[in-house]
């Protein structure tokens, strides 16, 4: 099991909440309206299909072990 590292761009999300309704252990959205992680790493393959469904591209998953960007 790979552990993620978990990157958001603040500058482009726009608040949208699917992150934290999809994964809440991981992700919520902060009093100024913006996603933020709950966690800057994990081992919850659901961090992928949470960053996926980003309707912003806001959010950036890599992998712990290689670097390489995962989702």
């Amino acid at each position: 099991m790979s552990t993620h590292r978990i990157v958001i761009d603040r500058s482009l999300c726009s608040g949208f909440g699917t992150c934290a309704e999809m994964a809440p252990d991981l992700f919520d959205i902060g009093p100024d309206g913006v996603a933020q992680t709950r966690q800057g790493t994990t081992d919850d393959p659901g961090v992928l299909d949470a960053a996926a469904s980003c309707p912003m591209g806001a959010i950036a998953v890599y992998d712990e072990g290689t670097g390489e960007q995962a989702a």
